[in-house]
């Protein structure tokens, strides 16, 4: 007898048949098909979320029928879940951390070598036959350079030790750990603010609230040198995108890499589109195999958990 009815995205095949012969599952992507994503949200027992976004509207509809939110991912903020409303309904809300540390901090130093040798123009330059272009396209070395890492959690950690093995030295702003975690790995803990003036690459890792939210806005931006490039592989709430458009109209910095933005996905006539010195990717941070199949299996784990009755293993709000 199935333990319940569970909405699931596009999972591996392994994890979606292991969940079958469980649970009665749904299968959709949210990207595809949005209208049927709200409508299952409410008429399961559980929901496996990868991106999917989990509102009050879909809770208060389940009519306490909803027992657990899973996400195969770290990120747990307004933009994916409404934990208060998870809260006042006693619904298990769970993530997987560490889970995509890796990925991310690798695909921020692919972001970051292409922004420094100018790999994507120069990539263009090829394909229109200007092989000759090539020195307009000279780049700079990560090697002595200072990186600012906004947030050492397992990411920025991960982003820490990656940055020594391309001999960069390294600043921390997280007001959230002792400045002897920085220090241990040789980096050095410092305010945001002498972060953004020293660093020649911004890197953001921390996660999405009321502290975080327009974190970095004008004020902080016009802090930054006029050669430096910010990254951002967090969340888009983070930084204000209008003023980040300005900054980068005006070359006040030299450039970004956004693998997020504050709606997701964004609107086709978004004007940061329109500019030459900022590199997308659709949130691919923590899109590879590995990645997806650790987040997949834990958090497929961590519902069965609780259909069974039992208490999950990562609780992101505690419940009575």
């Amino acid at each position: 007898m199935a333990l319940g009815r569970v909405l699931v995205e596009a999972f591996h095949g392994d994890v979606v048949e292991w969940l079958r012969e469980r649970v009665e599952l749904v299968v959709v992507d949210p990207w595809v098909e949005p209208e049927r994503w709200d409508r299952e949200a409410s008429r399961v027992d559980a929901i496996i979320s990868r991106k999917g976004r989990i509102g009050r509207d879909h809770i208060e509809r389940s009519r306490e029928r909803l027992k657990i939110i899973a996400r195969t991912g770290v990120g747990v903020d307004p933009s994916r879940v409404d934990l208060e409303a998870a809260r006042q309904y006693k619904i298990w809300v769970t993530n997987m951390p560490g889970s995509n540390a890796v990925s991310v901090a690798e695909l921020v130093f692919g972001q970051m070598i292409a922004l420094a040798r100018h790999t994507h123009e120069a990539n263009r330059a090829v394909k229109e036959n200007r092989w000759s272009d090539y020195l307009k396209y000279a780049g700079t070395e990560l090697a002595g350079k200072t990186l600012g890492i906004i947030g050492m959690g397992n990411i920025g950690a991960r982003v820490a030790v990656r940055a020594l093995a391309f001999e960069m030295s390294f600043l921390v702003y997280d007001p959230y750990i002792p400045e002897s975690h920085v220090t241990a790995v040789r980096g050095r803990w410092v305010g945001l603010d002498e972060l953004l003036v020293q660093a020649d690459i911004v890197t953001i890792h921390c996660p999405l609230n009321q502290e975080t939210k327009a974190m970095i806005a004008a004020r902080e931006l016009a802090l930054m040198k006029p050669c430096a490039y910010l990254i951002n592989a967090a969340r888009g709430g983070i930084i204000d995108e209008q003023a980040l458009l300005q900054v980068l109209q005006e070359k006040r910095i030299a450039g970004a890499a956004l693998d997020v933005i504050e709606s997701e996905p964004p609107r086709q006539d978004h004007p940061l589109f329109n500019l030459d010195n900022v590199i997308w990717t659709p949130h691919l941070g923590a899109v590879t195999t590995e990645a997806s199949t650790r987040g997949e299996w834990g958090a497929a784990q961590e519902v069965i958990r609780v259909l069974q009755g039992k208490r999950p293993k990562n609780p992101v709000i505690e419940l009575p």
